[in-house]
């Protein structure tokens, strides 16, 4: 799953709107919507800030092994 089909499924479960994500990122919701709509770049911070308003964590963890 995308970072961007993440976030949008968590403010979906939450009944958060993107002008409310944007506003406690302090992001413009012209830029939240680019981010959610691929238009623009996820960075480091963007994500920080944006699981930070959600309540999110975010995890590595290794990709399951194709069988041959």
């Amino acid at each position: 799953m995308s970072f961007s089909k993440s976030i949008k499924k968590a403010m979906e479960d939450q009944g958060v709107t993107p002008s409310e994500v944007a506003k406690q990122t302090g992001y413009t919701p012209q830029y939240l919507h680019s981010l959610l709509d691929g238009n623009r770049r996820w960075n480091e911070t963007t994500l920080s800030k944006a699981c930070d308003a959600l309540g999110l964590e975010i995890k590595f963890v290794p990709a399951k092994k194709l069988k041959h």
